[in-house]
């Protein structure tokens, strides 16, 4: 079972963005193969694009958008202690739940 999944609220650990004010945000994209997350807000970057036909962009100009960080820099934030936490998976009748490991309450709402 994978322990982080997309919506989850995510806290920087190590590495450039976590010396930043603002080192939490949800994930936007996981890529299991490349190890890698996307973060709202964190790792932004800006891509310079041409003047294009179709209209998603019709303008050009720069882009900011998320980059990626390493899976391994980025730790859980709990919602009930608000704290970043490792994560346990408890097999709760047909299903598996995850849970916190410092507050031991329950991640998954559904």
């Amino acid at each position: 079972m994978q322990k982080l999944r997309v919506g989850d609220t995510v806290q920087v650990t190590s590495g450039a963005e976590r010396s930043q004010k603002v080192n939490r945000g949800k994930i936007l994209e996981i890529d299991r193969e490349k190890n890698r997350v996307r973060v709202e807000g964190l790792r932004m970057v800006k891509r310079h694009v041409k003047r294009g036909r179709d209209k998603t962009n019709p303008d050009g100009g720069r882009i900011e958008s998320a980059g990626t960080i390493a899976l391994a820099s980025v730790t859980l934030v709990c919602p009930k202690c608000d704290k970043p936490t490792r994560v346990g998976v408890k097999l709760k009748g047909e299903k598996n739940k995850r849970f916190c490991k410092k507050c031991d309450a329950a991640i998954d709402q559904k």
